[in-house]
């Protein structure tokens, strides 16, 4: 159970699943495992049931850009690859924690490999305009949880560290 503490009242329950995934090359051993290994230790500590993947050790193809998956068999690519096994279990999570360092001004490429593959099939097959900006809205069945980005990256202080609040800012 995921304890919040609301000053307007007392503490309330929630038995939340998490799945997370990281994108680092270096799994469990590098900075981005530092810092995302103690977020989901909070998490676990409140009772959220976490599944932790590396986009390493998945087999996800890229997608192939055809949107079969959103016009002939909605929510279904024609891949067989490891978002079979994935993709259910994003659908029944509550919370997506993406974790990724940033490389070459970006997110990893698989990273970006499994972004497509998530939001392609989830999506309705046309774009629209909400607060002004360009969308891909999700289908009306998806249910809508929350998204987090543990991002790193060298020279925060510098155009590379904008990259992560660029990211942040895709979720809007």
């Amino acid at each position: 159970m995921l304890v919040i503490h609301d000053a307007l009242g007392p503490k309330r329950k929630w038995n939340m699943k998490v799945v997370a995934i990281n994108s680092s090359p270096k799994m469990d051993k590098g900075i981005t495992a530092k810092i995302l290994a103690p977020f989901l230790g909070g998490m676990k500590e409140a009772g959220a049931e976490v599944e932790l993947f590396y986009t390493k050790k998945l087999k996800i193809n890229p997608c192939q850009g055809e949107f079969s998956c959103s016009l002939k068999t909605p929510s279904k690519c024609f891949q067989k690859d490891d978002m079979q096994m994935l993709h259910p279990k994003l659908l029944e999570a509550d919370v997506w924690v993406f974790a990724t360092p940033v490389y070459v001004s970006g997110i990893t490429g698989p990273m970006k490999n499994l972004i497509d593959r998530i939001l392609i099939p989830m999506g309705e097959p046309y774009l629209g305009l909400l607060d002004g900006r360009c969308h891909h809205f999700l289908r009306g069945e998806i249910k809508h949880g929350k998204v987090v980005l543990v991002s790193n990256c060298a020279y925060w202080e510098t155009w590379q560290g904008r990259v992560g609040l660029q990211l942040c800012l895709l979720g809007d």
